[in-house]
């Protein structure tokens, strides 16, 4: 999984930034601090690279809504959706963004939650990270990434002098600390599960201190991320290019793999190319031998096996054909054996026997050739051999039948 910078922003471009950023396969932090306004968002340029862009926008900007419905949730209720919101909101609808959620069932009616923000206070957001090239993948509204909350309790955590509730799936706020008393007595008094020092609440209200998950809020938020589907990012403002991001995944990988496709081919094109070597070379033996056998004659190279069973065929009752047969199965040795030359060449007509003398890089090459001539049904007797400076010369009798 790749690792989360998180930003969180103010209700304005003057006020504090949060950021952090988080692994979720370490669960750990990785790296945190403050913006003091968001002309400083540069700072997180270089942050962003390779990682998941996840802004938080303070959940008192973004209202959050359940809307029943007369039916199942369809593309036309979509696209009414708005006209069903205007009697519940202040201002002109067209001044909204509405973000769509998951459709959910009341009792047995069946209803959508919805998310509205300012759309040009969204849009003003939006273009800021593009001027700073930070391409966000995710927005939510900050609260809405607490922990879950058990019935007649609220989950809440204290961030820039603000505390944040979450009472359900989808009912979140923001309250000043002078406004607690108030506010909690409003919502009846719920127990509170706080996941901060909790100082400054009444003495009336029941706490819960969830002292063992204490945890920066982004933090806290962070682990709660593969928990929330819902994404702001919607519609017409869905991120639409994810090269970078993607990348950002798999450049490590792919760094890897060509390195060893690169190194894969090289290998094979060394070896081809030593193996082309190899046939050429012995293909211009087979030819030179040929041209000795058959002086006068066109070698087409393509077509060498066909003209020596051609020429043999054509001699096959003269006295050179004894000379000929023994030759066509020296010559294939060639192929198979490297830096092996012959010097003269012998013909004992009567005992059909052929002497060669030849010259090899050791030893071992003449008893290479000795056992790949004797599997092919020659009788071959090898005569002394000797060094000779670099090389070793000596002699080789084969003979066929009389």
């Amino acid at each position: 999984m790749t690792e989360i910078l998180l930003i969180r922003t103010g209700q304005t471009e003057q006020e504090l930034l949060n950021w952090l950023i988080y692994s979720p396969q370490e669960q750990q932090i990785i790296a945190s601090g403050e913006l003091v306004n968001a002309s400083y968002l540069n700072e997180l340029s270089e942050k962003s690279l390779g990682r998941e862009v996840v802004v938080l926008l303070p959940c008192d900007q973004v209202q959050l809504k359940t809307v029943m419905l007369p039916t199942k949730w369809n593309r036309k209720l979509e696209q009414a959706l708005p006209y069903m919101l205007e009697e519940d909101i202040a201002c002109d609808i067209d001044e909204l963004f509405i973000a769509v959620g998951e459709p959910v069932m009341i009792g047995e009616q069946h209803a959508v939650r919805v998310a509205m923000t300012d759309r040009e206070w969204f849009e003003a957001w939006l273009a800021l990270f593009a001027e700073h090239n930070l391409s966000v993948y995710k927005i939510l509204p900050d609260a809405l990434l607490l922990p879950p909350a058990d019935e007649d309790t609220v989950t809440a955590i204290a961030l820039n002098n603000q505390w944040l509730f979450k009472q359900g799936p989808w009912r979140i706020s923001a309250v000043e600390t002078s406004w607690l008393n108030g506010y909690l007595t409003a919502m009846g008094n719920p127990d509170v599960k706080h996941f901060s020092p909790a100082t400054q609440f009444p003495e009336t209200v029941n706490l819960q201190a969830q002292t063992s998950d204490y945890d920066l809020p982004l933090a806290l938020f962070a682990k709660q991320l593969e928990h929330t589907k819902f994404n702001l990012r919607q519609g017409m403002y869905q991120l639409k290019k994810k090269s970078t991001l993607w990348w950002g995944y798999w450049k490590s990988a792919a760094i890897i793999t060509s390195v060893a496709l690169v190194a894969s081919i090289t290998i094979k094109a060394i070896e081809l190319h030593q193996l082309n070597t190899q046939l050429e070379l012995a293909k211009a033996q087979v030819i030179e031998h040929y041209q000795k056998a058959f002086p006068g004659t066109k070698v087409r190279p393509h077509l060498i096996k066909n003209q020596i069973k051609g020429a043999l065929a054509k001699i096959q009752d003269t006295s050179d054909a004894g000379f000929l047969e023994l030759t066509t199965e020296l010559v294939g040795v060639f192929s198979q054996v490297s830096n092996f030359t012959p010097e003269t060449l012998r013909y004992d007509k009567k005992r059909n026997e052929l002497r060669m003398r030849a010259r090899a890089k050791d030893f071992q090459t003449f008893g290479k050739v000795k056992a790949i001539l004797e599997q092919q049904g020659l009788t071959v007797d090898q005569g002394s051999l000797s060094n000779d400076g670099d090389f070793v010369v000596g002699e080789i009798k084969l003979r066929g039948a009389v």
